[in-house]
């Protein structure tokens, strides 16, 4: 039995159990709610959700700037451990476990009541620390696909499977591959009930109005719409009319 593994697993659940959405509120606004801030009022009344509490909510609650703390505060909890690990323990998957762990804690937090967020910053911090070309190749061939597309919420869907393929096929790692796809299961898992969403504002005819929301909900959409909006792509796709 490798107890070393087992530690470092448990440790990498319980950093990852730490929500600095609700740290960030406790220090800057101790009356936000959070849970209140996942509901996002639509233009008929009807109400949405952001997934999870998070950096997100986190941004809606207490302003961008909090948000953005929020996800840096979350990649962090994953990235300085996994590379202290890669550097001690070059030769083994500690670093791998400590990953996966660590998302799970933030998505399942023991210390509130297994109500967390989906994921995202801590695999931001992750692959930063493990895999950070891959990281760079995928996300923006990810979100240029859900530009072209306009699609905004499939570009976080994408950069999971393009990262499994990049671990197969440019690294030759079959362990990186598997960790790109149990990376992908993991996050789809947590957007289960945002794909809900999407699927009844499609149904509705009103994914324009979803994808407001969604691009205006996260740090790493926002920064999708200021990508779009440099290239003006969205703007040649739907000329004004005249």
């Amino acid at each position: 039995m490798d107890i070393t593994l087992i530690l470092v697993a448990i440790a990498g659940y319980f950093i990852g159990s730490i929500s600095f959405a609700r740290v960030v509120a406790r220090v800057v606004n101790p009356a936000a709610d959070l849970n209140q801030a996942r509901m996002n009022k639509a233009e008929t009344g009807e109400e949405g959700t952001v997934s999870g509490i998070g950096a997100s909510t986190a941004s809606i609650a207490l302003g961008k700037k909090y948000g953005g703390i929020v996800a840096l505060l979350d990649i962090l909890k994953a990235f300085i451990p996994i590379l202290l690990l890669r550097l001690i323990f070059p030769a083994e998957i500690y670093h791998l476990v400590f990953s996966i762990l660590c998302i799970l804690g933030h998505n399942y937090p023991i210390y509130y009541r297994f109500e967390g967020g989906r994921g995202l910053s801590p695999m931001l911090g992750s692959l930063l620390a493990i895999e950070p070309l891959g990281l760079i190749v995928c996300m923006l061939l990810g979100t240029l696909i859900a530009i072209i597309i306009n699609q905004p919420h499939v570009s976080l869907i994408l950069w999971f499977p393009l990262l499994a393929l990049w671990g197969w096929f440019v690294n030759n790692s079959l362990t990186l591959a598997v960790y790109g796809f149990v990376l992908f299961v993991i996050f789809m898992i947590a957007e289960i009930p945002e794909i809900r969403l999407a699927m009844q504002y499609r149904k509705q005819g009103r994914m324009d109005e979803y994808n407001t929301m969604i691009l205006d909900s996260s740090p790493q959409t926002r920064a999708m719409q200021r990508l779009a909006a440099k290239i003006r792509f969205w703007e040649k796709r739907n000329p004004p009319q005249s």
